[in-house]
């Protein structure tokens, strides 16, 4: 999933670059990438009383 995650941001950018007119789309495509970031971090610290991050 995290690879899938990268592909979209790598994407949004290649879209950003070459294709300036599709910048609806890119920022588009990068709103998914963040709620699917979000989410795998919720799916992956539920259940946990601290989530999994050095403190």
């Amino acid at each position: 999933m995290e690879f899938l995650n990268f592909l979209l941001i790598l994407a949004a950018g290649w879209l950003i670059w070459r294709r300036p007119d599709r910048e609806r789309l890119a920022f588009g495509i990068l709103v998914v990438s963040c709620l699917l970031m979000a989410l795998l971090f919720l799916i992956g610290t539920h259940g946990s009383l601290v989530p999994g991050v050095n403190l």
